[in-house]
């Protein structure tokens, strides 16, 4: 069976279909440059090469940033996405610089992505060239004086090559996979991929500058096939690599299968996969339970027996729009975050794009849970414009409250039904919060009742003066859900002053950002910064800088409040530069 994988946003657990409508779409043929976009929020958790939430990952999609807290999560408010290729980058130092692309609608979208490590694979000397091979037998053949400086010039030396597999059969791939499966081929059609073996790869001198093949070179690339595609690898492939500018496979060159592996040569170093491209069909429904209300951020996966497998997850609202093969009769999977599959059925085969409307989920087991409740403000009325934050099974959920102040949430988890939940009310126009509860969770349905969104203020914001202009990271009000433009904090343990370390961070549109960190002991106090970032700056020794720390946070859901101010030397160009900083972000 070909592993044939494509970006899918899709609901799951059909039980009954409603409205199912013909749409005019064309097979392969989908408007990759198109320029329609949807503002929308964004959100998603960053996992590491073993699964574990990645903190302190920059996000950046849409004209807005964000960073990773401590359970790897991100939000991103008032993003501006493209419809047909929306364009999510991930970026950690030890890691390959991480895309999503997905089809963007107008709820909450929700990605995962599992981040690739950046190990040093070999060495290479630059004069006479050579090979670097992996654990897989995946080989690296540089040309002899064929590599130079990416921003130009010629460049004679050590080569490190930085470089890793991705097995397109692993059960994690459609967190792993760069950018998705959506491509273009050669005709400039939109196709989805059958993935037969991918390669990261890039190049650096000792002293850490990016590296590329010289122009009229060229780079042997030996791609292992897994053992599970080897008896319908084709004995030719196209081989694509991923734009960065937008995230999509595009199609460059071919490869031959010599024995069990795919060889080609390549023109400059990025993502390389070898694939086949084939017909689509863009399938579009939204998702309810048994109550009609959304499943949302549901992982599903769509399998055929002839074209393998498409991925996703669906929205705040249930919404869900992406590719799957054409003419295939389709399995729909339902599983968890631990791969564990909760329900399948039947769907397809579609000739052309199709809306399958509502799909109704009326029994997946007791792996689903709803959580509902109700929003009531300091005067004991419901809240009218609000939103509960939920923390279940490591998942955290922002839940939009109606007019009624009602809100209401789905989770899929893993194992055994939780014991409890903890519910945060936020009242948006009093800017006020309550206190964080325990919820007893009970299945399919847990009723949280009434929860009181008062007692404190839920105001965030960070303010700094930067060499005498001010800046400014409000809490917005644009978005439906009022939370903070783009807030985090995580927390890490630094070995090297063997004590836990507090990293704040924030960014306001394109061009206002600081972070900021500094080692604690989980008290009020005043603690020497241990890095600050601004745009373009980084400081050379931030211990010049002292935080006055007058609110610490014990639990989820209080505040960090504070200031420090000074100067100075900013790393890059060894300026001295004056900064004054207040704040006040929740943990």
């Amino acid at each position: 069976m070909k592993n044939i994988c494509c970006v899918l946003l899709i609901g799951i657990s059909i039980i009954s279909f409603h409205c199912q409508k013909e749409a005019s779409f064309s097979k392969g043929n989908f408007n990759l440059n198109s320029s329609s976009t949807v503002m929308a929020t964004l959100q998603g958790n960053i996992f590491d090469e073993n699964g574990k939430p990645a903190i302190g990952v920059s996000i950046h999609a849409g004209g807005k940033s964000a960073i990773t807290n401590a359970r790897g999560y991100f939000r991103i408010v008032n993003a501006v996405l493209n419809k047909s290729a929306a364009l999510v980058t991930a970026e950690k130092k030890g890691y390959f610089k991480s895309y999503r692309t997905f089809i963007a609608t107008s709820g909450a979208n929700q990605i995962m992505i599992k981040l690739v490590r950046k190990d040093l694979s070999g060495t290479v000397s630059s004069t006479s060239g050579g090979n670097v091979t992996l654990f897989n037998g995946s080989k690296i053949s540089l040309p002899a004086n064929g590599i130079v400086k990416a921003s130009g010039g010629s460049y004679n030396g050590t080569i490190n090559v930085y470089a890793s597999y991705i097995d397109p059969s692993a059960q994690d791939i459609a967190q792993r996979v760069p950018g998705s499966f959506i491509a273009d081929n050669k005709d400039n059609k939109r196709v989805f991929l059958a993935s037969y073996g991918m390669l990261a790869v890039e190049l650096e001198s000792i002293s850490g500058e990016k590296l590329q093949i010289a122009a009229g070179s060229s780079s042997t690339l030996s791609v292992p096939i897994p053992a599970s595609l080897q008896a319908n690898a084709p004995a030719s492939i196209s081989l694509w690599y991923i734009e960065e500018q937008t995230g999509v496979w595009k199609e460059e060159g071919t490869a031959t299968k010599t024995e069990n592996s795919y060889v080609g040569e390549v023109k400059h170093f990025s993502f390389w996969n070898c694939d086949f491209g084939g017909p689509a069909a863009k399938l579009s429904l939204t998702l309810q339970n048994s109550d009609g209300e959304p499943l949302t951020y549901v992982n599903v996966s769509i399998s055929s027996t002839n074209a393998g497998t498409a991925h996703g997850c669906t929205d705040s609202v249930g919404q869900v729009s992406g590719l799957v093969p054409a003419n295939e009769p389709l399995v729909l999977h339902v599983s968890d975050q631990c791969y564990n599959m909760v329900y399948s059925q039947n769907i397809g085969p579609f000739a052309n794009s199709v809306d399958l409307g509502i799909i109704r989920l009326t029994n997946a087991g007791a792996s689903v849970v709803t959580i509902k409740g109700k929003l009531l403000s300091c005067n004991s009325t419901a809240v009218a414009s609000g939103n509960a934050v939920i923390y279940l099974d490591n998942v955290l959920r922002y839940a939009k409250a109606d007019n009624s102040g009602n809100f209401s949430s789905s989770f899929i988890f893993c194992g055994s039904t939780p014991s409890s939940c903890q519910v945060l009310g936020v009242d948006n126009d009093a800017q006020q919060e309550g206190a964080t509860i325990n919820v007893v969770v009970t299945t399919p349905l847990t009723n949280a009742g009434n929860i009181v969104a008062c007692g404190n203020s839920s105001l965030q914001y960070i303010n700094y003066n930067l060499d005498g202009i001010n800046y400014s990271i409000p809490s917005v009000s644009s978005d439906t859900s009022r939370l903070p433009d783009v807030f985090s904090f995580y927390m890490v343990y630094d070995s090297l002053r063997a004590m836990p370390r507090t990293l704040i961070s924030g960014s306001h549109q394109t061009n206002v950002f600081i972070s900021f960190s500094l080692s604690d002991n989980g008290t009020p106090g005043t603690y020497p910064l241990t890095s600050l970032d601004v745009p373009g700056m980084s400081a050379e020794n931030p211990q010049s800088l002292n935080a006055v720390i007058t609110s610490f946070p014990n639990k989820v859901g209080e505040f960090y409040e504070g200031s420090f101010s000074g100067q100075f030397n900013d790393w890059y160009y060894r300026a001295t530069h004056s900064i004054a900083c207040s704040f006040r972000v929740r943990r």
